[in-house]
Protein backbone atom coordinates (compact mmCIF):
# COMPACT_ATOMS: atom_id res chain seq x y z
CA UNK A 1 0.00 0.00 0.00
CA UNK A 2 1.36 3.45 -1.15
CA UNK A 3 2.08 6.49 1.59
CA UNK A 4 2.47 9.92 1.18
CA UNK A 5 5.06 12.07 3.67
CA UNK A 6 1.39 13.30 5.26
CA UNK A 7 0.98 10.46 6.73
CA UNK A 8 4.44 10.28 8.51
CA UNK A 9 3.81 13.75 9.50
CA UNK A 10 0.43 13.04 11.04
CA UNK A 11 2.13 10.86 12.97
CA UNK A 12 3.23 13.41 15.16
CA UNK A 13 0.32 14.07 16.81
CA UNK A 14 -1.54 10.96 16.07
CA UNK A 15 -0.35 9.08 19.08
CA UNK A 16 -2.32 5.51 19.38
CA UNK A 17 -4.95 6.66 17.02
CA UNK A 18 -4.00 3.86 14.93
CA UNK A 19 -3.92 0.75 17.78
CA UNK A 20 -7.29 -0.84 16.43
CA UNK A 21 -5.09 -1.31 13.31
CA UNK A 22 -3.11 -3.96 15.66
CA UNK A 23 -3.63 -7.32 17.28
CA UNK A 24 -3.05 -7.78 20.83
CA UNK A 25 -1.07 -10.75 21.94
CA UNK A 26 0.76 -12.19 24.70
CA UNK A 27 4.57 -13.98 23.67
CA UNK A 28 7.66 -14.53 25.93
CA UNK A 29 9.73 -11.85 25.40
CA UNK A 30 12.71 -14.48 23.76
CA UNK A 31 10.58 -14.64 21.05
CA UNK A 32 10.65 -10.88 20.01
CA UNK A 33 13.34 -10.09 17.95
CA UNK A 34 15.18 -6.34 18.27
CA UNK A 35 16.25 -5.27 14.72
CA UNK A 36 19.59 -3.87 14.54
CA UNK A 37 18.04 -0.77 13.12
CA UNK A 38 17.26 0.79 16.53
CA UNK A 39 20.37 2.86 16.93
CA UNK A 40 19.92 4.48 20.38
CA UNK A 41 21.49 4.52 23.79
CA UNK A 42 19.01 3.34 26.51
CA UNK A 43 19.47 4.52 30.29
CA UNK A 44 18.07 3.96 33.34
CA UNK A 45 16.73 0.31 32.98
CA UNK A 46 17.52 -0.60 36.17
CA UNK A 47 14.77 1.94 37.46
CA UNK A 48 12.37 0.54 34.66
CA UNK A 49 12.95 -2.77 35.86
CA UNK A 50 12.03 -1.70 39.81
CA UNK A 51 8.86 0.46 38.29
CA UNK A 52 7.78 -3.25 35.99
CA UNK A 53 8.37 -5.38 39.03
CA UNK A 54 6.21 -3.12 41.45
CA UNK A 55 3.11 -2.81 38.79
CA UNK A 56 3.45 -6.86 38.52
CA UNK A 57 3.23 -6.26 34.65
CA UNK A 58 4.13 -3.90 31.88
CA UNK A 59 2.26 -0.62 32.09
CA UNK A 60 2.54 -0.25 28.13
CA UNK A 61 2.65 -3.43 25.84
CA UNK A 62 5.04 -4.04 23.36
CA UNK A 63 4.38 -2.62 19.64
CA UNK A 64 5.16 -5.00 17.27
CA UNK A 65 5.44 -5.89 13.25
CA UNK A 66 4.85 -9.12 12.22
CA UNK A 67 7.90 -9.26 9.36
CA UNK A 68 7.73 -12.50 7.09
CA UNK A 69 5.92 -14.58 10.24
CA UNK A 70 8.56 -12.99 12.69
CA UNK A 71 7.45 -10.67 15.69
CA UNK A 72 10.09 -7.41 15.44
CA UNK A 73 10.27 -5.36 17.98
CA UNK A 74 8.78 -1.31 16.41
CA UNK A 75 8.21 0.16 20.64
CA UNK A 76 9.52 -0.22 23.52
CA UNK A 77 13.41 -1.25 23.27
CA UNK A 78 13.54 -0.16 27.12
CA UNK A 79 10.86 -2.15 28.50
CA UNK A 80 11.96 -5.35 27.28
CA UNK A 81 15.26 -4.50 28.06
CA UNK A 82 14.31 -4.41 31.51
CA UNK A 83 12.41 -7.28 31.52
CA UNK A 84 15.27 -9.38 30.45
CA UNK A 85 17.17 -8.18 33.64
CA UNK A 86 14.56 -9.36 36.08
CA UNK A 87 14.40 -12.90 34.23
CA UNK A 88 18.51 -12.97 34.65
CA UNK A 89 17.46 -11.83 38.72
CA UNK A 90 15.11 -15.02 38.53
CA UNK A 91 11.62 -13.44 37.92
CA UNK A 92 10.62 -15.26 35.41
CA UNK A 93 6.94 -14.48 36.01
CA UNK A 94 7.60 -11.69 33.45
CA UNK A 95 9.23 -13.06 30.54
CA UNK A 96 5.38 -13.39 29.44
CA UNK A 97 4.59 -9.77 28.05
CA UNK A 98 1.97 -8.13 26.64
CA UNK A 99 2.23 -7.05 23.00
CA UNK A 100 0.22 -5.36 20.46
CA UNK A 101 1.21 -6.33 16.39
CA UNK A 102 0.17 -6.05 13.00
CA UNK A 103 1.72 -7.42 9.88
CA UNK A 104 4.05 -5.36 7.87
CA UNK A 105 6.33 -5.62 5.63
CA UNK A 106 10.03 -4.80 5.64
CA UNK A 107 9.84 -1.18 4.86
CA UNK A 108 6.68 -0.79 6.89
CA UNK A 109 8.37 -1.64 9.92
CA UNK A 110 11.12 0.52 9.61
CA UNK A 111 8.81 3.59 8.93
CA UNK A 112 7.26 2.54 12.30
CA UNK A 113 10.41 2.67 13.96
CA UNK A 114 11.69 5.49 12.78
CA UNK A 115 8.41 7.26 13.13
CA UNK A 116 8.58 6.28 16.57
CA UNK A 117 12.28 7.75 17.46
CA UNK A 118 11.99 10.85 15.31
CA UNK A 119 8.98 12.18 17.02
CA UNK A 120 9.00 10.70 20.46
CA UNK A 121 12.66 11.35 21.39
CA UNK A 122 14.72 14.85 22.02
CA UNK A 123 17.46 14.38 19.07
CA UNK A 124 20.83 15.57 19.33
CA UNK A 125 22.75 15.90 16.21
CA UNK A 126 24.44 12.58 16.17
CA UNK A 127 20.67 11.45 16.26
CA UNK A 128 19.87 13.48 13.79
CA UNK A 129 22.63 12.68 11.56
CA UNK A 130 21.51 8.95 12.09
CA UNK A 131 18.08 9.82 11.47
CA UNK A 132 18.60 11.51 8.45
CA UNK A 133 20.54 8.57 7.05
CA UNK A 134 18.01 6.06 7.95
CA UNK A 135 15.07 7.91 6.53
CA UNK A 136 16.81 8.60 3.05
CA UNK A 137 17.28 4.77 2.78
CA UNK A 138 13.93 4.37 3.64
CA UNK A 139 12.39 6.45 1.53
CA UNK A 140 14.43 5.33 -1.98
CA UNK A 141 13.81 1.35 -1.02
CA UNK A 142 10.13 2.16 -0.30
CA UNK A 143 10.28 4.03 -3.89
CA UNK A 144 11.57 1.01 -5.11
CA UNK A 145 8.99 -0.89 -3.73
CA UNK A 146 6.57 1.47 -5.43
CA UNK A 147 5.08 2.31 -2.39
CA UNK A 148 6.16 5.63 -1.81
CA UNK A 149 5.57 7.84 -4.81
CA UNK A 150 7.57 11.27 -4.53
CA UNK A 151 6.45 14.48 -6.51
CA UNK A 152 8.37 15.11 -10.05
CA UNK A 153 11.08 16.78 -9.62
CA UNK A 154 11.48 16.81 -5.55
CA UNK A 155 14.62 15.14 -4.32
CA UNK A 156 14.54 12.30 -1.03
CA UNK A 157 16.36 15.26 0.76
CA UNK A 158 14.05 17.49 0.67
CA UNK A 159 11.43 14.69 2.43
CA UNK A 160 13.70 14.17 4.94
CA UNK A 161 14.05 17.39 5.87
CA UNK A 162 9.85 17.91 6.00
CA UNK A 163 10.23 14.70 7.95
CA UNK A 164 13.05 16.14 10.57
CA UNK A 165 11.94 19.57 10.79
CA UNK A 166 15.04 21.03 9.71
CA UNK A 167 16.04 22.41 5.97
CA UNK A 168 17.42 20.36 2.73
CA UNK A 169 20.90 22.36 4.02
CA UNK A 170 20.97 21.01 7.18
CA UNK A 171 20.02 17.96 5.61
CA UNK A 172 23.51 18.03 3.29
CA UNK A 173 25.27 18.74 6.59
CA UNK A 174 24.06 15.76 8.03
CA UNK A 175 24.86 13.64 4.87
CA UNK A 176 28.44 15.20 4.65
CA UNK A 177 29.38 13.88 8.12
CA UNK A 178 28.18 10.54 7.94
CA UNK A 179 29.58 10.40 4.46
CA UNK A 180 32.51 11.95 5.16
CA UNK A 181 33.82 12.19 8.73
CA UNK A 182 36.18 10.02 10.46
CA UNK A 183 34.62 7.50 13.58
CA UNK A 184 36.38 9.63 15.77
CA UNK A 185 34.79 13.24 14.70
CA UNK A 186 31.63 11.37 14.88
CA UNK A 187 32.21 10.27 18.69
CA UNK A 188 32.38 13.26 20.03
CA UNK A 189 29.67 14.64 17.85
CA UNK A 190 27.60 11.82 19.71
CA UNK A 191 29.43 12.79 22.75
CA UNK A 192 28.73 16.24 22.45
CA UNK A 193 32.32 17.78 22.35
CA UNK A 194 31.85 19.09 18.43
CA UNK A 195 28.62 20.50 17.18
CA UNK A 196 26.85 19.79 13.77
CA UNK A 197 28.74 22.47 11.80
CA UNK A 198 32.18 22.11 13.49
CA UNK A 199 31.77 17.78 12.31
CA UNK A 200 30.51 19.06 8.66
CA UNK A 201 33.74 21.55 8.40
CA UNK A 202 35.97 18.75 9.76
CA UNK A 203 34.87 16.16 7.94
CA UNK A 204 35.79 18.37 4.66
CA UNK A 205 39.78 17.86 5.74
CA UNK A 206 41.58 14.83 5.45
CA UNK A 207 41.46 11.57 7.82
CA UNK A 208 44.43 12.83 10.00
CA UNK A 209 43.60 16.49 10.59
CA UNK A 210 40.07 15.36 11.53
CA UNK A 211 41.52 12.94 14.00
CA UNK A 212 43.38 15.78 15.08
CA UNK A 213 40.51 18.16 15.59
CA UNK A 214 38.09 14.88 17.08
CA UNK A 215 41.25 14.51 19.84
CA UNK A 216 41.17 18.45 20.59
CA UNK A 217 37.80 18.43 21.28
CA UNK A 218 37.71 15.29 23.65
CA UNK A 219 40.29 17.28 25.68
CA UNK A 220 38.18 19.94 25.95
CA UNK A 221 39.35 22.38 23.93
CA UNK A 222 36.73 24.40 22.45
CA UNK A 223 36.84 24.00 18.55
CA UNK A 224 35.19 26.59 16.16
CA UNK A 225 33.84 26.12 12.81
CA UNK A 226 35.70 28.93 12.03
CA UNK A 227 38.76 27.53 13.04
CA UNK A 228 38.89 24.45 11.22
CA UNK A 229 36.85 26.42 8.02
CA UNK A 230 39.99 28.34 7.91
CA UNK A 231 41.95 24.75 7.87
CA UNK A 232 39.89 23.25 5.40
CA UNK A 233 40.58 26.58 2.80
CA UNK A 234 44.28 26.60 3.45
CA UNK A 235 44.30 22.62 2.44
CA UNK A 236 42.46 23.37 -0.65
CA UNK A 237 44.66 25.97 -1.51
CA UNK A 238 47.77 24.34 -0.67
CA UNK A 239 46.65 21.54 -2.76
CA UNK A 240 46.13 24.09 -5.62
CA UNK A 241 49.02 25.31 -5.48
CA UNK A 242 50.81 22.05 -5.51
CA UNK A 243 48.39 20.96 -8.23
CA UNK A 244 50.03 24.34 -10.00
CA UNK A 245 53.78 23.45 -9.61
CA UNK A 246 53.14 20.12 -10.97
CA UNK A 247 51.81 21.49 -14.53
CA UNK A 248 54.52 23.90 -14.91
CA UNK A 249 57.19 21.15 -13.70
CA UNK A 250 57.89 19.21 -16.65
CA UNK A 251 57.65 15.70 -16.69
CA UNK A 252 61.10 12.96 -16.71
CA UNK A 253 60.45 12.22 -20.16
CA UNK A 254 60.21 15.88 -21.56
CA UNK A 255 62.83 16.45 -19.59
CA UNK A 256 65.25 14.21 -21.43
CA UNK A 257 63.93 15.01 -24.68
CA UNK A 258 64.57 18.46 -23.52
CA UNK A 259 68.02 17.61 -22.70
CA UNK A 260 69.06 15.67 -25.90
CA UNK A 261 67.36 18.23 -28.13
CA UNK A 262 69.81 21.31 -25.89
CA UNK A 263 72.69 18.60 -26.56
CA UNK A 264 71.73 18.03 -30.72
CA UNK A 265 71.51 21.73 -30.86
CA UNK A 266 74.72 22.61 -29.33
CA UNK A 267 76.87 20.16 -32.01
CA UNK A 268 75.02 22.07 -35.15
CA UNK A 269 76.12 25.47 -33.87
CA UNK A 270 79.16 24.54 -33.45
CA UNK A 271 79.57 23.02 -37.50
CA UNK A 272 77.64 25.96 -38.17
CA UNK A 273 80.74 27.96 -36.59
CA UNK A 274 83.19 26.00 -38.56
CA UNK A 275 81.79 26.79 -41.51
CA UNK A 276 82.24 30.32 -41.01
CA UNK A 277 85.57 29.84 -39.53
CA UNK A 278 87.23 26.96 -41.48
CA UNK A 279 89.73 29.27 -43.11
CA UNK A 280 91.74 30.15 -39.84
CA UNK A 281 92.38 26.54 -39.29
CA UNK A 282 95.83 24.91 -39.73
CA UNK A 283 96.75 21.71 -41.38
CA UNK A 284 96.66 19.71 -38.23
CA UNK A 285 92.82 20.75 -37.26
CA UNK A 286 91.77 20.00 -40.41
CA UNK A 287 93.60 16.56 -40.38
CA UNK A 288 91.54 16.30 -36.82
CA UNK A 289 88.35 17.05 -38.29
CA UNK A 290 88.53 14.47 -41.23
CA UNK A 291 89.59 11.91 -38.82
CA UNK A 292 86.69 12.61 -36.68
CA UNK A 293 84.48 13.26 -39.84
CA UNK A 294 85.36 8.89 -40.50
CA UNK A 295 85.03 8.29 -37.12
CA UNK A 296 81.10 9.15 -37.06
CA UNK A 297 80.80 7.91 -40.68
CA UNK A 298 81.79 4.65 -38.95
CA UNK A 299 79.56 4.79 -36.39
CA UNK A 300 76.84 5.60 -38.32
CA UNK A 301 77.44 2.22 -40.64
CA UNK A 302 77.89 0.02 -37.11
CA UNK A 303 74.20 1.73 -35.73
CA UNK A 304 72.90 1.77 -38.69
CA UNK A 305 71.66 5.38 -38.00
CA UNK A 306 69.89 7.36 -40.44
CA UNK A 307 71.21 10.93 -41.73
CA UNK A 308 69.54 13.45 -39.64
CA UNK A 309 70.11 16.39 -42.69
CA UNK A 310 71.83 19.15 -43.03
CA UNK A 311 73.46 22.19 -41.52
CA UNK A 312 71.97 24.67 -43.48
Amino acid sequence: MAFNIMDILNSKTAGSANVEQFEEIKLNYKDIIVTKHNKYSMDEIEELAAGIQMAGELQQPLVLGRVNGEYWLVSGHRRIEATDLLVREGEEQFAMVNCRYKDMTEVEFRIQLLIGNTFNRKMTDYDRMTQAAEWKEVLQQAKKEGTFKPEKGTRTREYVAQILGVSSATVGELERINNNATDSVKEQLKEGNLNMTSAAEASRLPEEDQNAIAEAAAAGEDVKSEQIREMAEGKKEDKQNKATQEQLQPHASDTDTMEEEKENARRLHALKMLEKYYIYMNEEEVRILEAMLEDCKRRKREYGLEDVGETA
